[in-house]
Order: C-alpha cells, then structure tokens, then sequence
C-alpha cells in the first residue's frame, strides 16, 4: 500500500497531478478540492493517497490532507 507519495509536482490538471520521486512520474487522480489547494505550489509537494485496484486498472487517487 502506498500512503503518501512526496516529490515534485511537475504537472497538475483539475483531474490529475504528477509527482515525480526518484526518478519517477506518478500519475495521481485528483478531487477539484485538492486541485484548489495544490494549484499554486512550485516544487515540492506531499499527497496521500489509496491505490484502487480493478480487473481491468490500478488506479492512484491522491488528497491533499489526511481527512
């Protein structure tokens, strides 16, 4: 399971980010309500997250906080 994934925010749209760490992009789907609380960070940036996994995906959902 993954928690949280911290890196740079290298992307963001209003449904997704991208983090990247280590090397790595991670594409994260994100609410409009994180969108609104990440949209104006430069660099580093911190999201928790919950790996759904499906048949036919695994999908990567990330928030802003904890809650």
């Amino acid at each position: 399971m993954i928690t949280y994934i911290e890196g740079e925010l290298t992307q963001i749209e209003p449904t997704h980010a991208v983090l990247e760490t280590a090397g790595v992009g991670y594409l994260i789907r994100i609410s409009l309500n994180t969108y609104s609380a990440i949209k104006g960070v430069k660099g580093k940036c911190k999201l928790h997250t919950h790996l759904q996994i499906k048949e036919d995906a695994h999908i990567l959902f990330g928030f802003f906080d904890n809650s």
